[in-house]
């Protein structure tokens, strides 16, 4: 994998060596695995509908991001812990785009957990695999909320879409939410809100600062 040291940063988890990405996503060597959680494809779109009024083109930008992390890590799937889905899975122009951007990937093994959005999930329709609610991979366990697991696998998880404050900036961003026995992933896509991080003792937060991963205070070396 090649990224500018400003853009990636090298942790452990489980014993696991793992690459959190400034563009909100975890890369597995081991698996040449890249992981996402809470696309929210057709967000926008059922907001449309709604009579709300927000911009177009979100999902086009999501997938060139996520597009471009395949590129950057030469991964061979992507893994996507839940929420690939926001609502119906009508044809809507997000749909167009997704098939567009999966039919561009030719062999890449595209996986998702189940969540609490993707009822309307097809998995053949889509191209994609379906993992069920949860699945187990080495030390990890890969599930849409989070939670500790009964078996004592470390739970790499999204749902909550976490966010924090960076010191010196008056906004909050996504973060990667790294707690003793499991990680909580950003939200990937741009058009979602975020829930601020109540840090508890054993957290580490590293921030998503405009593709650039910003270790917060508390982050072991």
């Amino acid at each position: 994998m090649h990224a500018s040291p400003d853009h990636a940063l090298s942790v452990v988890l489980a014993g696991e060596a793992v690459v959190l990405l400034g563009e909100r996503a975890l890369y597995w060597p081991a698996r040449q695995r890249l992981v996402i959680a809470d696309l929210h494809l057709g967000k926008s779109h059922v907001f449309r509908q709604a009579g709300i009024a927000v911009p177009s083109g979100a999902t086009q930008e999501d997938l060139r991001r996520l597009d471009s992390l395949v590129g950057l890590t030469q991964a061979r799937a992507v893994w996507i812990v839940g929420d690939l889905l926001h609502g119906p899975a009508e044809r809507a122009a997000w749909r167009d785009a997704w098939m567009a951007w999966r039919q561009g990937q030719g062999s890449l093994d595209v996986a998702v957990i189940a969540g609490n959005h993707d009822r309307a999930l097809d998995p053949e329709a889509l191209g994609v695999r379906q993992l069920g609610s949860a699945c187990a991979d080495g030390p990890f366990l890969f599930r849409h909320a989070p939670g500790p697991d009964p078996q004592g696998r470390h739970v790499i998880a999204g749902h909550v879409h976490p966010k924090a404050r960076v010191p010196g900036v008056k906004r909050a961003w996504p973060v990667f939410w790294l707690r003793p026995a499991e990680t909580v992933l950003p939200a990937f896509s741009d058009f979602t809100g975020g829930w601020m991080v109540d840090v508890g003792a054993g957290d580490a937060l590293a921030a998503c600062v405009e593709g650039t991963v910003v270790p917060l205070p508390g982050l072991p070396a």
